[in-house]
């Protein structure tokens, strides 16, 4: 079987080498451009330590190696990206993944390493087989490090999708800039949610405040997890739960514009942090067409 010319220049590998520069500067938010070539999604599998990431329509990306601390940067020329600058923490080995825009015609995305993390930047090549899909492979122990890291407490929502991220932001109800102290995962009406880790069950049913109704769980080392804007709640005050145990269902009670699941982790029993940097997570996706994230 032969191919055309076009064809077969999809076919043969590319290979692009990341050099190690001074590149700087911050990422600012792009006025949409409607039709416009873009980045679809972008992400970073923990189990392979491979980033992938895919275009609308195909380009040739520029990768570069910062130090001090180590970040890999890879720039879009011709890619638009429609929406605020995203950034998404992972763990102690990856720390976070960040896509915005650098100018009115380039996309960048940035892998933030730990400062005890060492890169040779002749070992890392961006590959591409096909138009429009390129990967990278990252040494195994980078992922390792997050992999290995140990972690009491899981996802509570299966196929989720993070609508919103823990951090300040201007209420959607009240229009009030306040601290959003968890993370919303967006799921139909019923989605089963599960037990973040084994816990005892301190708090259940309908709550003022805007949470309508909620589970909060104490666990074994004084933390606590709470589960708001429940449809239906399962579990009752006093009782023990396992970690992966369906404690109630998403709903959209209290203050909420949708159905979701809002989450939190409060290590000491009292203040929340961002839950993502304490839950096992294996691949992490930023869905950049429909401006969500998925785990």
């Amino acid at each position: 079987m032969s191919h055309s010319p076009q064809s077969s220049k999809f076919l043969n590998m590319r290979l692009l080498s990341l050099a190690l520069c001074g590149l700087t500067g911050g990422l600012a938010i792009a006025t949409p451009i409607a039709q416009a070539n873009r980045l679809e999604t972008f992400v970073y599998d923990l189990n392979d330590s491979k980033i992938e990431f895919s275009l609308k329509n195909d380009i040739e990306p520029k990768g570069s190696v910062i130090s001090n601390p180590t970040r890999i940067v890879i720039d879009l020329p011709g890619i638009v990206y429609q929406g605020p600058t995203i950034k998404r923490r992972i763990g102690r080995g990856v720390e976070s993944l960040r896509v915005g825009q650098v100018d009115a015609n380039t996309t960048r995305m940035v892998v933030e390493l730990s400062p005890d993390v060492k890169l040779n930047p002749q070992d890392l090549r961006l590959k591409s087989k096909q138009p429009g899909h390129w990967t990278m492979q990252l040494p195994q122990n980078i992922a390792a490090i997050d992999l290995n890291s140990v972690s009491n407490f899981v996802i509570p929502i299966a196929g989720a999708v993070i609508s919103s991220g823990f951090g300040w932001r201007v209420h959607p109800v009240t229009g009030e800039k306040k601290l959003h102290k968890g993370v919303d995962f967006a799921a139909p009406t019923g989605t089963p949610i599960f037990a973040s880790s084994d816990g005892v069950v301190t708090d259940a049913g309908w709550t003022d405040g805007g949470y309508g109704n909620i589970v909060e769980l104490r666990h074994a080392n004084g933390e606590v997890t709470l589960y708001a804007h429940a449809n239906k709640v399962y579990v009752s005050k006093g009782q023990s739960v396992n970690k992966g145990q369906a404690i109630a269902e998403v709903g959209t009670t209290g203050r909420s514009t949708g159905p979701h699941l809002h989450f939190e982790i409060q290590p000491d029993g009292k203040n929340a942090v961002d839950p993502m940097d304490y839950l096992q997570l294996h691949q992490v996706t930023l869905d950049l067409a429909s401006n969500s994230f998925k785990d």
